[in-house]
């Protein structure tokens, strides 16, 4: 008996159905629940300040915090160091409510900052004051500068972020700014915003922030929304969203700085990859910085954020990006691109992490460099025609150390990590997945230069 092709479509589409309904059961609590909010309130005093870039330039500034209470007028009070004159600033407000509570996100910019010059500011709701915090403008200079990158902070409640940050700080007092990978927060509650400031309260108010959004910033639903308490602690956002996507660059002496938003659905992607290309296209500066939360080259699977590649690796190829920074996947790895005769060249691709939680990873051949069971910060200097990238782990040792020069007779890639140990240890696994990780690390091991 013959089946008619409209029989066998219909039944192929009914399989469709059944195996889509399957894979959403298992799966959606990972796609579509969202963990309720525990209760909160918020004191009237204006607290969570962070300073960040703004949107005019390398000499512009933002600052934001909140505070609870009821309406109160937001203002901006600072004053260069030794002029004695003060300038107060109206700044913005927006209610927010959450299904904890509610709270008053607020933001100031500043004028007329100068280079080399410092500043005391404190930010006011009506006869409600912070403390004093002040900050120092980077010189008037195209030769040298440099932040410190942070991978996922995503910490725990009552967690050990705020040490190792603490630790960052007084290591490198000099750094201009901070970037940070995404997942800044567990989970959109004010209870790990609180966490999670907590983690930086001795830097946000006096170095500027840069923050990728990540996917635990994210509300889960058929559309995905960027929490709303991030733009408007992030307030720089505000002013540089691109066709719903949440994108920001910044020129910053002789570097153009640029920040993607890897978690948006796939029709997004393609409006932010014009926002990337017209970026790139526009800069003239000598060195190019991307910072992304998902990982362009995965170290969980071939297959995984392929359409982040697709959409912004050729980009990155094509217009010389130097240094892509990512998260999300809480490891550490190093990877360069390679040319035709397997010569080191950019970009360079670096994943890292300083959340307590460590993930599997499977070892990409395209990489140069691992790291497991640590937890990881990048000092990145930019001096002249060098750019040198320093990984260390938690207890300060150099884990990761390399150059990107790049003058008259090209770009040269100079590995100083060659004699330092890989740690490759073994994350949580047990059983049949713990012996696939120790063959496959034995393996990489007899692959890698270092023994």
């Amino acid at each position: 008996m013959r089946v008619s092709k409209k029989k066998i479509f219909w039944g192929f589409m009914f399989l469709i159905l059944i195996a889509g309904g399957i894979i959403c059961k298992i799966r959606w609590k990972v796609w579509f629940y969202n963990r309720p909010e525990i209760s909160y309130v918020l004191t009237n005093e204006p607290q969570r300040v962070i300073l960040t870039f703004g949107n005019d330039g390398e000499l512009s500034r933002n600052v934001s915090w909140v505070c609870g209470g009821v309406s109160k007028q937001a203002k901006l009070e600072y004053t260069k160091i030794g002029s004695g004159d003060t300038l107060l600033i109206d700044g913005s407000s927006k209610f927010l409510k959450t299904l904890g509570g509610f709270s008053y996100a607020n933001w100031a910019k500043f004028k007329d900052l100068a280079y080399g010059d410092s500043y005391s500011y404190r930010v006011w709701n009506d006869d409600r004051a912070s403390n004093w915090y002040s900050f120092t403008m980077q010189q008037d200079s195209t030769d040298h500068f440099s932040f410190i990158f942070v991978g996922d902070v995503q910490d725990t409640l009552h967690g050990k972020t705020r040490d190792f940050m603490e630790n960052v700080r007084y290591r490198f007092p000099q750094t201009d700014f901070y970037m940070l990978g995404g997942d800044f927060i567990e989970r959109p509650m004010n209870c790990y915003w609180e966490e999670a400031y907590r983690s930086v309260d001795s830097i946000a108010p006096s170095k500027p922030l840069l923050v990728s959004p990540g996917n635990h910033e994210y509300v889960k639903g058929m559309v995905r929304t960027l929490e709303q308490r991030f733009n408007y602690s992030f307030s720089y956002l505000l002013e540089s969203e691109y066709k719903n996507n949440n994108v920001y660059s910044v020129d910053y002496k002789d570097a153009t700085i640029i920040v993607l938003d890897s978690n948006r659905d796939p029709w997004f992607l393609f409006s932010q990859r014009e926002w990337l290309e017209k970026t790139l296209k526009n800069s003239d500066k000598k060195w190019k910085i991307v910072m992304l939360h998902h990982p362009v080259y995965s170290i969980k699977g071939k297959t995984n954020n392929i359409l982040v590649r697709w959409m912004f690796d050729p980009l990155f190829k094509e217009y010389g990006v130097d240094l892509v920074l990512q998260g999300h996947e809480h490891n550490y790895a190093r990877m360069t691109n390679k040319e035709g005769d397997g010569k080191m060249t950019t970009p360079v691709y670096l994943v890292s992490h300083a959340s307590p939680k460590g993930y599997r990873l499977k070892f990409n051949g395209k990489y140069d460099r691992f790291g497991t069971n640590n937890r990881f910060y990048q000092n990145i200097d930019v001096k002249g025609d060098t750019l040198r990238i320093q990984a260390f782990l938690e207890n300060d040792s150099l884990y990761d150390d390399m150059q990107v020069v790049k003058n008259a007779l090209g770009i040269q890639i100079i590995d100083r990590a060659q004699n330092i140990p890989e740690i490759l240890e073994m994350p949580w696994l047990t059983g049949k997945k713990a012996k696939e990780f120790e063959q496959n690390a034995e393996k990489w091991r007899k692959r890698s230069l270092v023994q």
